[in-house]
């Protein structure tokens, strides 16, 4: 069990799940889900459809969701099994989350135009957020750590990276190696 976190955490003994509660994020130390050509193929072959991606009024959405039931079930199985491994599945109460709704991402990069010159953003998805906005100083979160729900990424194109904003990450604690790759 454990993982990395958060600019090396998981070190110390702590569980995958004391990690993610610490620092908002974990890659889980195992073994990724295999995915071969024919799985690629179906993820490719999937229907896609645009998601708000905080783009303006009149422009292109960059992100696209999909989902086939050839691949979703296998990922969900895959998913369930490592979470549940790792005990990010228990809920406060005792009870279990489920696993559902995998869906894949399609995000085109921004171009130098609309990255706005800036060579950091241009190739990259436009800045957004997969969770919600914190709650104000002083207020508490609606509900127990425990019971927050999660989401769950597996990068399956040569050089996926992940960005965790503010500061960033690449190399192994991403999921690529120092260069960017997978």
């Amino acid at each position: 069990g454990g993982g990395e976190g958060g600019g090396g955490g998981g070190a110390g003994g702590k569980s995958a799940a004391e990690v993610l509660h610490s620092v908002g994020w974990v890659k889980l130390a195992r073994d990724p889900l295999p995915v071969d050509g024919s799985t690629l193929a179906e993820l490719r072959a999937a229907p896609y459809a645009p998601i708000f991606n905080g783009q303006s009024p009149g422009e292109a959405p960059l992100r696209h969701m999909g989902r086939h039931p050839a691949w979703a079930a296998r990922f969900e199985a895959h998913f369930a099994s490592a979470l549940r491994e790792e005990g990010m599945l228990a809920c406060s109460d005792g009870s279990e989350k489920s696993v559902c709704d995998c869906y894949a991402l399609r995000s085109l990069g921004l171009g130098a135009d609309a990255a706005g010159g800036d060579p950091a953003l241009a190739g990259r998805q436009p800045p957004h957020s997969d969770a919600p906005e914190p709650p104000g100083e002083g207020a508490t979160w609606p509900l127990a750590d425990a019971d927050m729900p999660l989401s769950v990424m597996l990068g399956v194109m040569p050089n996926t990276g992940l960005w965790i904003f503010p500061a960033g990450c690449c190399g192994a604690e991403c999921g690529g190696d120092a260069a960017g790759g997978d």
